[in-house]
């Protein structure tokens, strides 16, 4: 189960992330020539659709950040309190291991 929840995780930031990479493209480049661009004020010298590439990688990157955030702030109590470990192999003293902390 908790591989289909990091699974499933995962998709929520790539998949919205994808579209805001697609719009942001088109509304860009609708505006900007891919052949007008500078960088440093020296021209880029690749052809249009490396720079279409790469613009729509960054737009992607950054969707995903922003989406993996969402995600992260999103998780509740339980979660960010849950011990990774069992019950039985938590060290001994700690608050969560129950009624086997006497042992």
């Amino acid at each position: 189960m908790a591989g289909s929840n990091l699974a499933q995780r995962i998709l929520w930031v790539l998949w919205p992330s994808f579209l805001v990479a697609a719009v942001a493209e088109l509304l860009v480049f609708a505006v900007i020539d891919p052949a007008d661009v500078h960088l440093f004020g020296v021209p880029v010298e690749v052809g249009r659709m490396t720079v279409y590439a790469v613009g729509f990688f960054l737009f992607w990157a950054v969707g995903a950040s922003a989406a993996a955030l969402t995600v992260f702030l999103r998780r509740s109590p339980v979660e960010v309190n849950r011990c990774p470990l069992d019950a039985e192999e938590r060290p001994a003293g700690c608050p969560k291991r129950g009624d086997l902390a006497a042992d």
